[in-house]
């Protein structure tokens, strides 16, 4: 599937660090373009069904728990547990957080993966990162299990929907966020903006918590890279925090 992208220049507010977004913060790779994202007639009719096929799915999760509550003579802890074993790929530069994130998705999806340096390629990366509009399009391109959707991400509860559906149904999302520590304890400092995947999720106790498979290593300490549990609220926080306010599943 191919989109029109229509870029829109920063604005003097943007550039300015105004209203959340710092142009100039510490980044790992995720392009400041504002761009708005043009789809066609079949890309909306792909995204209505795929938020219907996400309401589907949840609907039918509660129902299958509640029969199993119902017919229980112990308590079971209120939520469930996924993991899905997306690989884990160091990005190989300081702006390549949206390369290595494409590889790590199709590399579960697809059992292999090509080079970061392909994927850059495709996806127009520059010293400037990656517009994370254009990553749905190359998943899409370079595979024909999951049609992908570049989507507001809506509140936490719909947020949180659309990650469970996709780890369950073997489509890592990929997530555009703004990290600052409060939100993400592991992180030590603000990231401006960060392209990574989802691989799982853990509702069974509180706070729940999203497993990130995330191609960078902050402070080389080894504790932010590959497959690392987040606060889930603290990950939507940080989606939330970008300026895009966009997912992809």
């Amino acid at each position: 599937m191919h989109k029109k992208i229509a870029t829109i220049a920063l604005s003097g507010l943007l550039l300015s660090g105004v209203g959340g977004v710092n142009a100039f913060a510490e980044g790992t790779g995720d392009s400041t373009n504002l761009t708005e994202d043009i789809k066609t007639k079949q890309e909306i009719k792909d995204m209505k069904f795929k938020e219907a096929a996400v309401d589907e799915h949840i609907r039918k999760k509660k129902e299958s728990k509640a029969k199993k509550d119902d017919s229980s003579s112990y308590i079971i802890p209120d939520g469930e547990y996924k993991a899905i074993s997306v690989p884990s790929y160091e990005q190989q530069t300081s702006y390549w957080c949206g390369p290595a994130t494409v590889k790590q998705i199709l590399g579960y999806i697809n059992g292999s993966s090509s080079s970061q340096s392909y994927y850059a390629s495709k996806l127009g990366t520059t010293q400037a990162g990656t517009d994370f509009s254009l990553v749905d399009n190359v998943l899409d391109q370079h595979q024909s299990k999951v049609d992908y959707v570049y989507v507001s991400i809506g509140d936490y509860g719909r947020w949180s929907d659309r990650i469970e559906f996709a780890v369950d149904t073997g489509g890592p999302a990929a997530l555009d966020l703004e990290i600052y520590p409060s939100y993400m304890p592991k992180y030590t400092t603000h990231i401006a903006g960060h392209i990574l995947n989802a691989s799982g999720y853990d509702t069974r106790y509180s706070p729940a918590k999203v497993r990130l498979t995330d191609p960078y290593d902050q402070g080389n300490r080894g504790v932010t890279l590959g497959n690392v549990w987040h606060p889930m609220s603290g990950v939507y926080d940080a989606n939330y925090e970008h300026f895009r306010q966009a997912m992809i599943y």
